[in-house]
């Protein structure tokens, strides 16, 4: 009989440490390869990242494609983080969920598995809103309870969107895809 192994963050450290090259993401014990950065997905995040960088300038702190530790077995890498400010910018430790403002997943075909996977886990730690942007809207979910997020809005481009702990930070959601 097959037995599934479930892993720690410091097991995947371990592993990761093997293949260097390789983007990893734990999610509740299950290793996942990340997909390589194909240019839409790399374009549409830093349009993002020029787009509310300036606005928020010494409010938060930005990371890009950073590990958030949510648990012993559960190391997402989001697309974008806005973090409540910090010293040591992180660098003692991984930022964890009491932590974030606004966590963004960008996705031009895997927006499926995060609504289904991240999403939930996401809601389940507590992080307060999650923006999932893709080249058709920007998907907001807000006010996390029980695993779900009780408020869902889809953004179109073209309309405005600012983050919820945020809201002197408004932007136009337009990405140019």
């Amino acid at each position: 009989m097959a037995v599934r192994h479930r892993f720690t963050v410091e097991e995947l450290s371990a592993l990761a440490g093997l293949h260097p090259a390789t983007r990893w993401e734990l999610l509740e014990g299950e290793v996942y390869e990340m997909a390589p950065i194909g240019s839409e997905h790399a374009g549409l995040l830093d349009w993002l990242l020029a787009a509310l960088a300036h606005k928020v300038l010494g409010q938060v702190q930005l990371r890009v494609q950073s590990p958030l530790l949510l648990s012993q077995d559960s190391l997402p890498q989001p697309g974008l983080l806005l973090l409540k400010p910090r010293a040591d910018f992180y660098t003692r430790a991984h930022p964890r969920a009491e932590d974030v403002l606004l966590l963004v997943e960008v996705g031009l075909s895997g927006l499926e598995f995060d609504r289904q996977v991240k999403l939930p886990l996401y809601a389940r730690h507590g992080i307060p809103e999650v923006w999932l942007a893709g080249p058709a809207g920007l998907e907001v979910f807000r006010e996390p309870k029980g695993g779900l997020y009780r408020l869902h809005r889809l953004v179109a481009k073209g309309e405005p969107i600012a983050p919820l702990l945020l809201p002197s930070v408004e932007l136009l959601y337009d990405p140019p895809l």
